[in-house]
Order: structure tokens, then C-alpha cells, then sequence
């Protein structure tokens, strides 16, 4: 009776296992041949991917390019495909090897050593013409091909930003194009900067690809017959016009890199339009960790004295400022000896040499009569809100060039505001510290305000979205004043008030009077709070300062005994307008 039960069990127990053996096999072959697993594999896909050899000449992502119509995120370069399976030694090597102008052995070994379709590994480019005559042999298995790239991360590295495979963004983002089948879950999308913020325009519609089919053994299946597969809308893939000068660019990130300010970064902009021409910040990040460091020139920064530039604006336009006061800036706030003796000093001397009383006293008379005043006038500056461009796109409601730009900020919302009306934190926001965290494009962008005497404007990073054909699909308009602008009189004063920190002996800036135009800017240090072995060190300035053309803002995040803000701006800024006055 017990062997009975056992071999009924044993029988069962098969017979259970059979039917799941079976369903598995009906799942894989009938049922979940598009949606396979909880990864949603298609299998259909796979198995003729398993069968077919390909080369990549075009990924269909669009690409981004320079003010100038110079490529920036990808390279397009003549090479020589080779698809090895397909190789004989009826290839004509020796005419090969002639119009390539190499030895006829190398390029033999060379084919022979790849194992996959390829480029040719040749140690130097070749031209359009050695292209062209590779074609015109009609070789199988063997064409030439303008090949697109991506372009290494370091440059522009978080105004570009970066591309990577990202199945639930595409489920989420792309469910319609899904759908249709012209994207797969592998599709690359956009990870950060503009990458990410243009994705809707740059996402691949189709690749273009050589492509030819082969049996288990390798052998090719139709015959000879290498296909050419692309798109097919010819009016894609799209390219994005961006406001960045590539020379400029390559000229920020070089100066940053030769001065060893590792943390940080820097922002260009051409004052006239508003437009971004260059922006790097440190450190980069790599294809491996495309997360790990943020762009600090869009996320809040602690301003130190750059914000004594908001405190003078107040008290110009507040008419607080009598001509014959003297502040006594051989003490700080907290009415201690300060490090710097200055002496009695005046408005304007206080402002050139960054005396913190004078603008502590001068916040703190402010404020008794307009409790908000130093926010209120931090936004009239630009500030404290978004300063890249951003607004409605087709169906994209917030659509922005700078991908996660923050708002700057005056209060950190952890105090009491009775905290924030005691006369040391006044006079400690008045100098840009307690609480206060602005954006450097904030910064640069009111530099770029002051600059053209007051009227305050998005910052754009495009100009526009193109079709491949050239023709315009979108024109990014000037979005301009969102904000109540100061007085004629007050941003006249502050004109003159940045020119003196540079101009005067004792302004500290002094140092760029060895360039031969004028700058007019400010300094700043902050202090990060106990614990930080390090200062924030900017210069915030626009140049020339008589015909105003470039705003520049230098921040070093990791400031120690060494100051690489200022001979950063010197060195940028010098090249610019070399490269400006050449018509670059």
C-alpha cells in the first residue's frame, strides 16, 4: 500500500513537472514572445539579434552644436567598415593598402584580427577622397562611411551632460513611442544636462546601421549582401543650436584645470543676448558614476561678500546713504577688532575693500523701516528665483535649458523669523552669510543686468531646435523682465561701485588692472561653518567695463591660502576678448 502511494506521488509529482516544463516552453515559443519575464524581454528581438551582425554608423540621436555650428557632443569621422565573416582573398589588398597608404601585410593583419564588423584600427583618419575611392571598388563586406561618435564626457561635461540606458524613464517618458515600436526599452535616453532637459527631441527614432544575418556556424545567410538600414523620416534626427562658443568653452575649462581649482567652476556669459557662451564645473563626473558630482554653477552656493552688491543696491535706491558718514571698519559684526584694519572708511571705499560693518550698519537701517527689503531687492537682482530659460514647449509646460537649476535663497526656513531679525543675523545675511545660497549663473546673470543698466533677462543655452535639414522646428524668444528693475541712478552707482573694487589700489580686485581693458567686478568670501577647512572664494565682473560685452563669474568652492578666482578671471577673460576681437 505505502509503494503504491509513493509511486502515485512520484507519478504525480512528473506529471506536474511535465506540464510546467511544457507551459515554459509554451510561454517562450507562443506567449510571452514580446514580454518576456518581469524584464519584459522580447524574445522575437533577441533571437535575430542572436543571428545578426551589425555596425552602428548613426545611433539616431540627436546632437548638439556650437553658437557656430561646430559639434559638440558627438565627432563624425570617415572610417572603414570591415565586416570580417565576409572577407576573402579575392579582396584587391595591395589597391586597398594604396589608397590608404599602407603597407599591404598590415592591412591584411588588421582584417584579419577582428573578430566582429568594424572600423579598420588605421593609426590616422582618412579623407573624404580615400573614402570615396574605397566605395567606388564596390568591395563586399568592405565600405567606407562617415561614422558619428559621442564625444568624450570631460568637455561641457555638465552643460551637455550625459546618455545612458534607463528602461523605466522610457516606460514612464516614451510609453506612445513605445508602443509604435520605434523605440525599445535599450534606447538611450538623456541622464543630466542638456541630455536630459532636450530628450523629447534628441531620442533616437532609428539607427542607422549596416546589417547582414548569419547561421550558428557564423555564415552569412543571404548571401553577400551586407543591408544598409536607416530611419525613416529624413527630416530626423533633430540638433539642438546651443549659445555655447566651443573655443570659449575649451578656453573656461582649460584655465580652471591649469590654476588646479578643483571644486567649482565658472560662467560666461555675452552680455548683449543674455546667452550662455560657456560653463564648466568641478569635478566632473564620469561615465561610471554619472551622479556623483552635481553642476555647481546651478545649484546654491554660499555668496559672502558678492551679496554686499544686493545690501548697496537697497541702500542706493533707498536714498540711506549720507556722503559724509564714515563706517568704522576697523571692527566686524560682532564688534570685535576685525582681521583687516581698514580705518574709517566711506561708502564707496567700504564697498571696494569688502568692509563688512559698513553693510552690516546699513542692512540693519534698512530693514527697521522695510522688514523684507534685502529679499525683495535679491529678487529685483535676480537672485533669488530661476534664471535659465524655462516656460512652455508644445505639450512640455516646464520646459528649461539647465537641467535642475535651483532658486537661491535668504532664509533656510529651520529658524524662527524673529532668528532672522536680530541685528547680527541682518548684519551676517547683509554680507552674504547665515543662511544666504545663491546660483553662480544667478550671479553672472545680475553682473549681466547691472551691465546694461538694469534690464534683467533669462539666460538662454539654445537658440534654437533644428530639423536635419536645417530648418528652424523651435526659436527660443528673450524671455525678459519678470521683476521690478532698480533706477537708472541706482545701477549707474553700482556700475561705478564694481569699476572702483578693480580701479582703486586698496579695491580687492586691484590686481586685474594689469589687463589692458577695465573690468568691473566684486569679490567674495564665505565662510562654510564650523567644521569646513575650507572658504567659498568668488569674482563675480563683467568686461570691458566701458562697452560691456562679457559678464564672468569665478567661484572656488575648495579655497585654502591660495587665491585662483582672480588670475582665472584674468586669464579668461584676456583670452575672450582676443578670441572675440579675431571674430570668434
Amino acid at each position: 500500500m505505502l509503494s503504491r502511494k509513493r509511486v502515485m506521488g512520484t507519478g504525480i509529482g512528473i506529471l506536474l513537472f511535465m506540464t510546467f516544463l511544457i507551459y515554459r516552453l509554451a510561454d517562450i515559443q507562443l506567449i510571452s514572445t514580446k514580454s518576456f519575464s518581469k524584464k519584459q524581454v522580447n524574445l522575437i528581438q533577441e533571437s535575430v539579434n542572436q543571428r545578426t551582425h551589425r555596425f552602428t554608423i548613426n545611433d539616431g540621436r540627436g546632437f548638439f552644436l556650437d553658437r557656430n555650428g561646430e559639434l559638440l557632443s558627438t565627432d563624425v569621422k570617415p572610417q572603414i567598415v570591415v565586416f570580417p565573416n565576409l572577407y576573402t582573398k579575392d579582396w584587391p589588398i595591395v589597391a586597398i593598402a594604396n589608397i590608404l597608404q599602407l603597407p599591404p601585410d598590415d592591412v591584411r593583419t588588421m582584417i584579419q584580427g577582428l573578430k566582429k564588423p568594424s572600423s579598420l584600427p588605421t593609426n590616422h583618419e582618412i579623407s573624404i577622397q580615400q573614402m570615396n575611392q574605397i566605395n567606388d571598388m564596390e568591395i563586399p563586406g568592405l565600405y567606407a562611411q562617415l561614422v558619428t561618435r559621442r564625444k568624450p564626457l570631460p568637455f561641457a561635461n555638465h552643460v551637455i551632460g550625459a546618455v545612458g540606458e534607463d528602461p523605466d524613464l522610457i516606460t514612464r517618458r516614451y510609453k506612445e513611442k513605445m508602443d509604435k515600436g520605434t523605440i525599445s526599452l535599450a534606447t538611450k535616453t538623456g541622464k543630466n544636462g542638456m541630455q536630459y532637459t532636450f530628450d523629447p527631441f534628441l531620442i533616437s527614432e532609428g539607427e542607422t546601421q549596416f546589417i547582414y544575418h548569419v547561421d550558428r556556424q557564423g555564415n552569412p545567410l543571404f548571401g553577400l549582401d551586407v543591408k544598409y538600414r536607416t530611419q525613416t523620416n529624413p527630416l530626423y534626427p533633430l540638433h539642438v543650436v546651443t549659445t555655447i562658443d566651443k573655443r570659449m568653452q575649451e578656453t573656461v575649462e582649460m584655465y580652471l584645470d591649469l590654476h588646479k581649482l578643483e571644486d567649482g567652476g565658472a560662467v560666461l556669459l555675452d552680455i548683449e543676448s543674455n546667452e550662455l557662451l560657456a560653463m564648466a564645473s568641478r569635478p566632473v563626473f564620469t561615465s561610471d558614476a554619472i551622479y556623483k558630482h552635481e553642476n555647481k554653477m546651478t545649484t546654491q552656493q554660499i555668496p559672502g561678500s558678492i551679496f554686499k552688491i544686493v545690501t548697496a543696491a537697497a541702500a542706493i535706491e533707498e536714498n540711506i546713504i549720507q556722503n559724509d558718514s564714515r563706517y568704522d571698519c576697523n571692527t566686524n559684526i560682532y564688534g570685535k577688532e576685525d582681521e583687516r584694519q581698514l580705518g574709517f572708511l566711506n561708502f564707496e571705499e567700504s564697498f571696494a575693500q569688502s568692509c563688512n560693518k559698513t553693510f552690516g550698519e546699513l542692512a540693519n537701517d534698512l530693514v527697521t523701516a522695510h522688514p523684507n527689503i534685502l529679499e525683495d531687492y535679491a529678487t529685483r537682482l535676480g537672485l533669488l528665483q530661476i534664471n535659465g530659460w524655462s516656460g512652455q514647449v508644445y505639450h512640455l509646460p516646464h520646459f528649461s535649458h539647465f537641467y535642475k537649476e535651483e532658486q537661491g535663497q535668504l532664509q533656510s526656513g529651520k529658524k524662527e523669523k524673529d532668528d532672522y531679525r536680530s541685528q547680527l543675523a541682518i548684519s551676517q545675511t547683509a554680507i552674504g552669510q547665515l543662511d544666504v545660497k545663491v546660483t553662480p549663473l544667478s550671479v553672472a546673470n545680475m553682473m549681466a543686468t547691472i551691465a546694461r543698466g538694469g534690464e534683467w533677462s533669462e539666460v538662454k543655452a539654445a537658440q534654437s531646435v533644428n530639423f536635419a535639414n536645417g530648418t528652424r522646428l523651435i526659436d527660443f524668444q528673450d524671455h525678459k523682465g519678470k521683476q521690478d528693475t532698480l533706477s537708472s541712478y541706482t545701477m549707474m552707482r553700482l556700475q561705478s561701485l564694481l569699476l572702483h573694487v578693480v580701479k582703486d589700489e586698496n579695491g580687492t580686485g586691484h590686481s586685474l588692472q594689469s589687463l589692458p581693458f577695465q573690468v568691473a567686478g566684486k569679490s567674495g568670501t564665505a565662510q562654510k561653518g564650523e567644521g569646513q577647512h575650507f572658504n567659498n572664494k568668488w569674482f563675480a565682473g563683467y568686461f570691458p567695463a566701458d562697452k560691456p560685452r562679457f559678464a564672468l563669474v569665478v567661484v572656488d568652492l575648495k579655497h585654502d591660502t591660495v587665491n585662483r578666482t582672480t588670475p582665472v578671471f584674468a586669464d579668461i577673460a584676456k583670452k575672450v576678448m582676443e578670441m572675440s576681437k579675431k571674430g570668434r
